[in-house]
């Protein structure tokens, strides 16, 4: 079985450039994009940042995490690339654990001025929304107020790679673990 490693935080702060130079770190790996979930919506479709998405936003982000869950039954380290908060992380970590794999969790956050001017300045990406910005970086900002320095990546100087190599490291040393139900084997320490 493998282990799932989710890269989270606010748009523009390197998730997905992360996600996938951690992905390549890890041998085996895979890299589950969350964006792809959430983007699936055609006719009817709400942007998944807005309040009024909430319905379809459950559906997409359980289907992340299901397919998050099967792909670490293929003894892979999964990287979940996307934005989830501590509650939804630990709701992954005890479906996870019903598998037999551990959940581990790094909030990059690195200042708002720097997601916004990445938002900003993005091609290829549907979201550009500096109010929704502003509002994601400050709910992962009060989330991770007094957690532990090790789960929160804080450097916007960094390269993606080196940023993937740090978070690689704090994995590695179980500095990351998400919380959840005690299972016995199976997951990687």
């Amino acid at each position: 079985m493998g282990d799932v490693v989710v890269v989270t935080g606010p748009p523009g702060s390197g998730k997905s450039a992360v996600g996938a130079a951690l992905a390549d770190l890890l041998d085996p790996s895979a890299l589950l994009e969350a964006d792809w979930f959430f983007g699936r919506w055609r006719c009817g479709g709400v942007d998944p940042w807005l309040p009024e998405a909430a319905p379809q936003t459950a559906h997409a982000g359980r289907a992340a995490m299901a397919a998050t869950v099967e792909f670490a039954r293929s003894d892979a380290w999964v990287v979940y690339d996307g934005v989830l908060h501590a509650d939804a992380a630990r709701d992954l970590a005890s479906l996870a654990a019903e598998a037999g794999a551990a959940v581990h969790r790094a909030v990059l956050l690195p200042p708002v001025d720097v997601c916004l001017a990445r938002v900003a300045t993005r091609t290829g990406h549907g979201f550009d929304d500096p109010v929704a910005t502003r509002t994601m970086h400050a709910a992962f900002a009060a989330e991770v107020d007094g957690t532990a320095d090790d789960a929160v990546v804080r450097d916007d100087a960094a390269s993606p790679s080196d940023v993937a190599a740090r978070v690689r490291d704090l994995l590695l040393a179980g500095a990351l673990r998400v919380p959840g139900p005690v299972t016995t084997g199976g997951a990687r320490p």
